[in-house]
């Protein structure tokens, strides 16, 4: 008997609904609200580009949680939700009635983040964790390998929580200099899983069909209804709600502070820490509308901890703008002229809150 899914495919409604679908998506770049300007337009259709191709990975060419694969979800080109300069981020599809065993050499990066989740961005706009794991909590070999049971079930050793909703694992490996640390080698297993994987099943490929479009569109509405209210404290920089950020995805352990920024071309955003709290991390950046961070591959987009000039006084002051005004901190707008941008605090001892103000540019070359 034919099932639903096959008779989708064959008839073709499937396909057509997808085109259907994306199609609509492709109005949210021209919200009311969106800077009108062919250049943010043109990054706006980008973006789905990038964002669509992210979601084929999860649900339709990485989706078989018997046979795991670690993938990036946010690379150099790819990007979206503000995605992070200074992280490598990785994914992998889990289901929460399996077990699993992660291995891999620790590396040199800062740290490492493993995040199990219940659900994605085309579920509602959340990505609601189940379960967490901090490399500054595992057990590691004198040789640099480690070993870490993933399952509902409490294990031994080391152990990563999953929950029966579980679809996901999420990894954050941290730089505090991307260009001198090296990345954690990783891999995953299943447990239990056959020796080989099934043909393409049409009804489950119908149905990654289906969940690949829903995650562009939810995650493009999530992230435009972002932009949208960040423009209500433009060139300020408040913290985000805490529970929010945790329930896309967010790490437990960072302060996030959001905010759009937007510049004349003889204007520049001072963005000051009025003293670098006791803290594993910190981190600002600029992205343009879409929460793409900027071209980091060959600008100057983002200052860290391990980055940033510090003030004899123990203030950090960072400068937003077009053109270098000769400032250690200066981070370029890479040619853009408004944008979003994000300051992380990592597990921080006390929160202390950037201030900002906007100044001529002339006035930082006095």
């Amino acid at each position: 008997m034919t099932t639903n899914g096959e008779a989708r495919l064959m008839n073709g409604e499937a396909w057509d609904e997808f085109c259907d679908r994306l199609k609509a998506i492709g109005r949210q770049v021209r919200r009311p609200e969106v800077p009108a300007d062919p250049f943010t337009r043109a990054e706006g259709y980008r973006y789905l580009t990038r964002v669509l191709r992210s979601s084929f990975d999860i649900f339709t060419e990485h989706a078989d949680p018997l046979f795991p694969v670690i993938y990036r979800p946010c690379d150099e080109m790819v990007k979206y939700g503000g995605d992070d300069p200074d992280k490598y981020l990785q994914k992998c599809v889990l289901s929460g009635d399996r077990d699993y065993v992660l291995r891999g050499t620790r590396g040199t990066v800062q740290s490492i983040s493993f995040l199990t989740q219940g659900s994605s961005y085309g579920d509602g706009g959340t990505m609601m964790p189940t379960g967490h794991l901090d490399s500054s909590d595992l057990e590691i070999g004198p040789d640099g390998r480690f070993e870490i049971r993933v399952s509902a079930k409490e294990q031994p050793g080391n152990w990563l929580p999953m929950k029966p909703e579980t679809q996901a694992l999420l990894i954050r490996q941290i730089f505090g200099d991307r260009r001198r640390e090296e990345i954690a080698e990783l891999e995953i297993a299943c447990v239990d899983a056959p020796p080989t994987p099934a043909p393409l099943d049409p009804d489950v490929f119908e149905a990654g069909l289906r969940r690949a479009v829903a995650f562009l569109d939810g995650t493009v509405q999530l992230f435009c209804n972002w932009s949208e209210r960040y423009q209500q404290h433009t060139n300020e920089l408040p913290q985000e709600d805490p529970e929010l950020c945790r329930s896309v995805g967010g790490d437990p352990k960072i302060r996030y502070f959001n905010s759009y920024w937007a510049l004349g071309p003889d204007e520049a955003l001072v963005v000051e820490l009025p003293r670098v709290p006791e803290c594993e991390a910190w981190s600002f950046q600029v992205c343009n509308y879409w929460l793409e961070s900027l071209d980091y591959r060959y600008f100057r987009t983002n200052v860290n901890k391990r980055t940033a000039h510090v003030e004899p006084d123990g203030r950090v002051r960072i400068v937003v703008c077009e053109r270098d005004p000769g400032h250690a901190n200066w981070i370029t707008t890479a040619g853009h002229a408004n944008g979003t941008m994000l300051f992380r605090l990592t597990d921080a001892k006390e929160v202390v809150e950037p201030v900002t103000r906007v100044v001529p540019w002339t006035s930082l070359r006095a």
